[in-house]
């Protein structure tokens, strides 16, 4: 490798220490070991990065901001084809802007918790999403899931499966793809079942009891289940989410 090709390797450095098992890093490392200037580059550039770390942490980022970013872009990129080419342009920054947004905040948050990612998919709900796919077949949903590299196996609580499902569609949490999958309670209120890979939050402890938190209207339940965090969220109380979660629905 040339002076070049260590630096932009180095520039991709992360600060939490994330990158030590990474071959063509410590590759890079070590030449900067043997050459004094590039060692002092590498030097500058952590420090920057450091000082930059901390100017960005004290700006608050609104809650499911990403999330929805991420989800308009993705919606927007979809209907291109039928747009004015000044609009797919637009559309094009959007999703620009949405890939660098979630480059950005990866490196220097720290690592996400249940709460992050019960505050980030309330706040998506809050305001009804589209979705993928409109269908009261569940078995229809699983098998539109399972074509769309998502976590599709998902175990449905009892007094969920009673309900009516909706539909569903994919969504992102920090880079990870989600699957929501929405059934009707009563009137226009619904149910909301979302479904990651465990290893995206490995805060949740293993196949415990469910953890359930209010979020204004909203009651959740966060649970970990064979490989999956499961989150159901409702608006109610905790003794709705309990008969969902035990096998009696209202």
């Amino acid at each position: 490798m040339n002076k070049d090709e260590i630096r932009k390797i180095l520039a991709l450095v992360r600060l939490g220490g994330q990158d030590a098992d990474d071959p063509l890093i410590a590759s890079a490392k070590e030449s900067a070991q043997r050459d004094p200037e590039l060692a002092r580059w590498f030097e500058e550039q952590q420090e920057f990065d450091r000082k930059f770390a901390e100017a960005v942490g004290g700006i608050p980022i609104p809650a499911g901001l990403q999330t929805r970013i991420m989800s308009i872009a993705r919606e927007r990129i979809r209907q291109r084809s039928l747009w004015p080419r000044h609009i797919g342009r637009t559309a094009a920054a959007i999703a620009v802007l949405a890939v660098l947004f979630s480059s950005w905040r990866g490196l220097f948050q720290p690592a996400v918790s249940v709460a992050d990612f019960r505050s980030e998919m309330v706040s998506f709900i809050r305001l009804t999403p589209s979705l993928d796919l409109e269908s009261r077949e569940l078995e229809r949903i699983q098998t539109w899931l399972s074509r769309t590299d998502t976590p599709a196996e998902v175990s449905i609580p009892p007094g969920l499966s009673a309900l009516e499902p909706v539909g569903c569609r994919t969504l992102f949490f920090r880079g990870q793809k989600v699957t929501l999958i929405c059934f009707r309670r009563s009137g226009t209120r619904l149910a909301h079942l979302l479904v990651l890979d465990h290893l995206a939050l490995r805060s949740l402890r293993a196949d415990g009891a469910p953890i359930f938190a209010q979020d204004g209207e909203w009651m959740t339940a966060a649970w970990r289940k064979k490989g999956r965090t499961y989150l159901l969220a409702a608006q109610g109380d905790r003794a709705l989410l309990e008969r969902y979660l035990q096998g009696s629905s209202p």
